[in-house]
């Protein structure tokens, strides 16, 4: 939807016109319905611009309110390209622009019709309407939580599915979805935890999911997106996207494994959004959660849950992550999650990140 600049930021309906010229000789829109052959209704809808003027109709409207029957033609298919325009100015700025911008995702618009455009770029659909088709009702689809404070934006998650995408788009081919061998795989998975730097691990994961047959990204979500994971199907191949949402380590990977328990147990032509700040009894979340843990803490994990607050030092966690092969910040977050440890115990030892414009690096590492 490429503008001139010129374009008006409103519509005005065909209606309108009628109504002024109903107005100017003092005709009743009961009597214009009986001249025009519509129902009282039907004229109503016509002035408030829902019903659409047919070749009939425009022949019938020249002879009762004048001008030619290819003028109302041409007044109506104005109506509809402006209506489409205000619609899509409209939606464009429900979109979090100014973060995509600085994200680098597209360049920042420097008018409203720059703004659409951009935006319909992003997304790669030629208007609105595809875009509800492929991405709203994509976001409305999906399996989620709701929390009454964590609230998710259906257009900011659009732009965070569609980031991911991007991300995809540029990569290679990959095999088909190898169930069986992904999930034997995520047992080695457990190691990458012990690296601190994202730019490391990260690449690493990458290459284990494209191995088997699932896009693996991580991507940064926009203000209203609350999703600290998601995974659904992408060219026909299992996605897993992370946010990295609350920038720990623990964090992090337990969304990973959680996603990831998606991937192998669950069918993913709805897909999942999870937003852990959620409570919810929903049973494919509560598979995802001990899939997750599961992997994480391995077969000696119902053991470390239920022990008690005083087994665990400093010293203890290091000494136990290191047998299970995983970053003690990691089980620090288990541990808080099971209730064992108070979340203001041991958080020294979880490993921070932060977002340099699109990139996940270490906290860390100076």
């Amino acid at each position: 939807m490429v503008g001139t600049g010129l374009e008006p930021r409103w519509a005005s309906a065909p209606g309108a016109t009628i109504a002024s010229a109903l107005s100017e000789r003092d005709v009743s829109p009961s009597e214009f319905a009986k001249q025009v052959g519509l129902q009282d209704t039907e004229v109503q809808r016509l002035l408030a611009g829902d019903l659409s003027i047919t070749v009939g109709l425009a022949r019938r409207l020249a002879e009762v309110v004048g001008a030619s029957a290819t003028f109302w033609l041409t007044r109506e298919a104005q109506y509809i390209e402006d209506r489409a325009r205000v619609e899509a100015d409209r939606w464009s700025q429900e979109l979090p622009i100014t973060q995509m911008a600085s994200f680098g995702w597209v360049e920042k618009p420097r008018t409203w019709q720059e703004r659409i455009s951009v935006s319909l770029e992003f997304f790669d659909v030629g208007d609105v309407e595809t875009w509800v088709a492929q991405y709203d009702h994509q976001v409305a689809s999906t399996r989620y939580r709701t929390s009454p404070s964590y609230v998710l934006e259906f257009p900011a998650t659009t732009v965070w599915f569609r980031a991911a995408e991007r991300v995809v788009d540029t990569r290679g081919e990959i095999p088909k979805f190898d169930q069986q061998g992904f999930a034997r795989g995520l047992h080695a998975v457990r190691h990458l935890t012990r690296q601190r730097d994202p730019e490391k691990f990260i690449p690493q994961l990458v290459s284990f999911g494209a191995e088997h047959g699932v896009h693996i990204v991580v991507v940064r979500a926009p203000s209203g997106c609350t999703a600290s994971g998601a995974s659904r199907t992408y060219n026909e191949r299992p996605l897993i996207q992370l946010s990295a949402r609350h920038l720990t380590d623990d964090h992090f990977w337990f969304t990973f494994f959680h996603e990831a328990g998606h991937v192998v147990n669950h069918a993913l032509e709805q897909g999942f959004i999870d937003i852990f700040e959620a409570e919810d009894d929903d049973m494919f979340e509560q598979e995802a959660n001990d899939f997750s843990t599961e992997y994480l803490l391995g077969s000696d994990g119902r053991q470390f849950r239920k022990s008690g607050p005083n087994r665990w030092s400093h010293r203890d966690v290091i000494r136990e992550a290191v047998a299970l092969d995983l970053a003690p910040g990691v089980l620090v977050g288990q541990l808080q999650h099971a209730d064992v440890l108070p979340h203001s115990h041991l958080n020294r030892l979880k490993r921070r990140y932060a977002w340099n414009g699109s990139r996940l690096v270490s906290a860390d590492i100076p």
